[in-house]
């Protein structure tokens, strides 16, 4: 049953999700926006149609694998699956409602509740993402993992493992001296990751009939594990494994376009967001003395230092190049303070350095110049693309109770997987990141 809540959760979120987004969708259409029908208004053909939906969308992710537990830290393929689901549906409904002669459905309405489900979605998932963390995290409907095999992948795996219990694995100690195949026999295991480059399908076998857990699943992990790529394909040749890695496409085309969008995004927010932008300046001043924008020499593309723009968040005695705070209750954090970090709102001052050139709404968290020196030269790759106000670390890394500079494998990670699908999902993730405060 425990292997189930997981899935029930998620069910239950993508459910809430659909039903909020159906009921946006016909509030907006017949709202005084739209000249009035009376025809449209016919509540009980729309709640027929979500129905349908929701039968067509779990019967969807239920047979494409969406509701498997996988074990995972950061959640962008399960988002990018999400989106890509919504679109299918979207299809379907469009291509459904055509067929139905009963009753002749508004697209406006479907078309409405397409883009909010797109948001709807993704902060439903977040929230099911923190409940099923929660229960991880006290040990409800975990699962028992094994690392086998030692090495710098093996090490970073199971640091990654015990940092984040919210992904739902308790790794069990296997001692050396003993086989695999006999420590699964005599322990229940649920995921096995088997860290080698030399493993034959006798192994395997052993290791599967050997199991007290029939539905063991066992994970291979060779030594490029730690290369930060995503879009790999596991492909057959006559009998043969091979994985196969695509070189780099060129970006130019996809910096072209984020450029394009940086500048729209920017302008139009700063726009819309001046009066808020007022508010929070005067909420600044009057909770602490000192300026209201925070100032700070950070390092952009290619090693080009610049300067940053931020709300003030600290006392102004605060050193301005010490340590990053850790947790809210840093005495050098101010009242209102507090609330800007935990939602990420003393970062809007950063759409004049996206306006100027110096950062972009999506990359890598601009660093501190002492910070940078102490480069090695994996880490200088973070310096290849524009530093950015969200991003992976930002939306994923940012509510861990670790050191702030400590997660670059979520920098690189993006830099080697960039793509506009990818910042898409990125700014979207970004939206229950803030309502549910879960920034430091």
């Amino acid at each position: 049953m425990n292997n189930w809540v997981p899935i029930l959760i998620t069910a239950c979120a993508d459910s809430l999700a659909l039903a909020a987004a159906g009921w946006i969708g016909y509030t907006i259409r017949t709202s005084s926006i739209f000249p009035e029908s009376k025809y449209i208004q016919n509540p009980g053909q729309y709640l027929l149609l979500l129905v349908f939906a929701l039968i067509i969308w779990h019967i969807s992710v239920f047979s494409s694998g969406g509701y498997k537990q996988k074990p995972a830290i950061f959640k962008i393929d399960e988002l990018l699956f999400h989106f890509k689901t919504s679109i299918i549906l979207l299809v379907i409904l469009m291509a459904a409602t055509f067929l139905y002669k009963k009753y002749d459905y508004s697209r406006l309405i479907l078309f409405f509740s397409w883009v909010t489900l797109v948001f709807t979605g993704n902060i439903f998932r977040q929230i099911s993402y923190r409940f099923k963390g929660w229960l991880h995290e006290n040990g409800i409907a975990t699962k028992t993992a094994c690392l086998t095999g030692n090495s710098e992948v093996s090490d970073f795996l199971r640091n990654r493992i015990l940092n984040n219990p919210s992904c739902g694995l308790k790794i069990v100690e296997k001692p050396e001296e003993v086989e695999t195949s006999t420590f699964v026999a005599q322990n229940e295991i649920s995921e096995l990751f088997l860290i080698s480059d030399k493993v034959d399908y006798q192994t395997i076998w052993k290791i599967r009939e050997a199991s007290v857990n029939q539905g063991l699943r066992i994970h291979l992990v060779p030594s490029i594990g730690n290369l930060y790529l995503r879009n790999l394909q596991g492909l057959f040749f006559d009998g043969t494994v091979l994985i196969s890695l695509d070189s780099p496409e060129d970006k130019k085309l996809h910096l072209f376009l984020k450029r394009i969008f940086d500048l729209i995004f920017s302008s139009f927010w700063l726009i819309i967001a001046s009066p808020f932008f007022l508010l929070l300046a005067i909420l600044i001043k009057i909770d602490s003395s000192g300026p209201v924008i925070f100032r700070q020499k950070r390092i952009g593309l290619n090693n080009e230092p610049f300067e940053i723009f931020k709300f003030r968040t600290m006392r102004q005695d605060a050193a301005i190049y010490a340590e990053t705070p850790r947790d809210r209750t840093d005495p050098r954090i101010t009242r209102i303070g507090s609330l800007l970090r935990a939602t990420g709102l003393d970062e809007l001052p950063q759409l004049f350095n996206v306006l100027l050139g110096q950062m972009s709404i999506v990359g890598p968290r601009p660093e501190m110049p002492f910070i940078v020196e102490k480069y090695n030269e994996l880490e200088k790759k973070r310096l290849k693309a524009k530093p950015g106000i969200t991003g992976l670390w930002q939306v994923y890394a940012r509510s861990e109770n670790l050191p702030i500079h400590h997660h670059i494998e979520y920098d690189l990670f993006y830099i080697e997987n960039f793509s506009i699908m990818l910042d898409f999902i990125i700014i979207l993730d970004t939206i229950p990141t803030a309502i549910l405060r879960t920034g430091i």
